[in-house]
């Protein structure tokens, strides 16, 4: 007692004083719990270790070329959504759990009491445990292959039903944008037929940026000018001819009358001129008639010619006044002169082009000056169409990459799914741990022997020392000891000797309690 501190002795005379009641209480306390650890169900757990992984190979060589369904994440989604109510409620069907549930409140208490059994833990990256807990072994051992037979099923079905989707939805909507690139060509196609001048008829795919009506007005103005430059040309072209057919004398002088055959039989060249413009003319009247305009500059041509031979003729014909020199066409005046006569051809047949092209010019401006709303029309038309078959190529190239992801999973494994460790009938019980709920039990047991009597010592209004007299501020004389005569010494031995024997009883009990269930644990009886 000396070695103690002041503020325990009075509890230590408490608990001694309740004595009997802090060794009742442990009893007590220790009876019921060994009897509910004793009542608690034994569980037996099962599990298989499970390998799940992406194919290392297929993956990237098809990234880009099909639809990617990303393995990982695949995977990932399934361990979180294993025990998702619709598996749940097919593994009831698969393991005959709901057998005897009568209701649907034994309905969700079965499902919730599966959730918090079974047991989704990944041990590495592509390795993963299942495991489940039942009062009967070969339940546990059934529902783990259950498991293992939706896992299964799920992680093969799941990729291929989202495929099928996805392949519905492309084709439904393909469909539905033919047809809408089929309805946008005929509006083009119609409008183009109403306004040829405007639209041309074309593929929509050919639309450009700029303003068609522009664009076409355009053209027929760089025809107008392109053709005013080739009349300068010809008017310039006719003009040197001319000055140059002046600076040419029509006859020449010669000693003696020309010859009328030369060159062993051939014509003249104007006579060559003459004949070659008439072949031409013979073969224009096999196609065109004789108000063709240029039927009529074939023969004026013609006819400018022979006049010009006949006047040359005749010029050469006169004699001379008793001269024995002559006179004769002048060759390269003829020559000058067939030229001129192919230039003015020429300069007539651009002339004819240019008003042509003018009143082609004329026509589009009048019709584009009051069709400006056509024009915005075939632009809008044109742009929906750009869209559309933008979206459309996209959509059926999109479905190409469904269908090769598809092919894919269906021909090959592109998850791989392997049982490491299949599940096996237990023998020993997993749950509950026992020994250590006995040896809680008796720590609480030991805790509420030694609580109680503290507890009474609150209400209980007796002085156990001299020391708690004088706190209340009263003088204290001194104290009578209790002298311990035989019959006192006796039984305060008996009474240390039954308090000690109900400790040393209660150990005992909990020694045996623990070698009986340790001993029921190898055995496997629960």
């Amino acid at each position: 007692m000396r070695f103690l501190p002041p503020q325990a002795i009075p509890l230590l005379h408490a608990v001694w004083r309740h004595k009997w009641l802090g060794v009742a209480t442990a009893w007590l306390v220790c009876t019921a719990g060994w009897i509910g650890v004793a009542l608690v169900p034994t569980k037996y757990e099962s599990s298989a270790r499970v390998y799940l992984n992406a194919d290392p190979l297929l993956t990237p060589l098809l990234r880009g070329l099909a639809a990617d369904t990303d393995p990982t994440r695949q995977l990932d989604f399934m361990q979180r959504t294993l025990l998702s109510r619709p598996n749940l409620e097919q593994l009831v069907r698969l393991t005959d759990l709901d057998i005897n549930v009568t209701n649907a409140e034994q309905k969700e208490a079965l499902f919730k009491r599966l959730a918090s059994d079974i047991s989704v833990a990944p041990v590495t990256l592509n390795l993963l445990t299942l495991s489940y807990r039942d009062q009967e072994p070969t339940m546990a051992k059934n529902v783990v292959q259950a498991l293992l037979t939706i896992f299964a099923e799920k992680t093969a079905g799941s990729s291929r039903a989202d495929m099928d989707n996805a392949q519905r939805f492309l084709d439904s909507e393909i469909s539905s944008y033919r047809d809408q690139l089929r309805a946008a060509e005929k509006r083009r196609a119609e409008l183009a037929q109403q306004y040829p001048d405007i639209v041309s008829n074309r593929s929509p795919d050919s639309a450009t940026n700029g303003d068609e009506s522009i664009s076409r007005l355009d053209q027929a103005r760089a025809a107008v000018g392109h053709l005013k430059l080739e009349l300068a040309d010809a008017v310039t072209k006719r003009d040197a001819l001319q000055k140059e057919l002046a600076a040419v004398p029509p006859t020449i002088n010669v000693d003696r009358a020309p010859q009328v055959v030369v060159n062993g039989g051939r014509l003249a060249p104007v006579d060559e001129r003459v004949q070659e413009l008439r072949r031409n003319l013979d073969s224009m009247l096999l196609k065109y008639t004789d108000d063709h305009p240029d039927v009529k500059a074939a023969r004026k041509q013609i006819a400018q010619i022979e006049a010009e031979a006949a006047k040359s003729s005749s010029g050469a014909g006169k004699p001379g006044s008793g001269s024995t020199k002559g006179e004769i066409a002048n060759p390269v005046y003829e020559q000058i002169k067939v030229r001129l006569v192919d230039a003015e051809a020429a300069l007539a047949a651009v002339q004819r082009r240019l008003d042509g092209a003018q009143s082609d010019q004329e026509r589009i401006e009048k019709v584009a000056a009051s069709a400006p709303g056509v024009l915005v029309q075939a632009q809008d038309l044109d742009r929906d169409y750009s869209i559309l078959k933008r979206n459309y190529q996209e959509l059926v190239a999109r479905r190409e990459a469904t269908q090769i992801a598809n092919a894919a999973d269906t021909k090959t494994e592109k998850i791989q799914f392997r049982i490491v460790d299949p599940p096996q009938v237990p023998i020993l019980p997993a749950a509950p741990n026992r020994p250590m709920l006995l040896s809680m039990v008796l720590l609480f047991g030991i805790g509420g022997g030694i609580a109680v009597p503290l507890a009474l010592t609150q209400i209980d209004r007796s002085f156990a020392t001299i020391g708690q007299l004088r706190n209340l501020g009263l003088p204290v004389l001194g104290s009578v000891s209790r002298l311990s005569l035989g019959a006192a010494r006796r039984r305060a031995a008996i009474q240390l000797a039954g308090v000690c024997a109900g400790a040393v009883l209660l150990i005992a009990v909990y020694g045996t309690l623990i070698a009986l269930s340790v001993g029921l644990h190898t055995m496997g009886v629960s």
